[in-house]
């Protein structure tokens, strides 16, 4: 199993949450924060879309955006991510 949730780069830069000094900030757009927000929730990629009144596709692409970014390969883990760095998700 891939231990890289530990090593990856906190999101505490956007939910306000602080974060170990040691470990670097990511700074997401405010798009990709609410496609964190609803990850977290549980939202498909459809709903997500929905909520959102963008494309599917776009969505797609935004979440992709965010593995490369965070340094995770799937929604489980950047949602593990988000809720261990401190992101509320509200």
């Amino acid at each position: 199993m891939d231990t890289n949730l530990s090593q990856a780069a906190p999101l505490g830069a956007i939910g306000g949450a602080p974060v170990a000094d040691a470990m670097p900030r990511i700074h997401l757009t405010s798009r990709e924060i609410e496609i964190v927000r609803l990850v977290v929730r549980g939202h498909s990629n459809a709903e997500i879309a929905e909520k959102l009144g963008i494309q599917l596709q776009a969505v797609k692409n935004l979440l992709s955006a965010l593995y490369g970014k965070l340094g995770v390969s799937t929604r489980l883990q950047l949602a593990v991510l988000a809720l261990r760095t401190g992101f509320d998700g509200a």
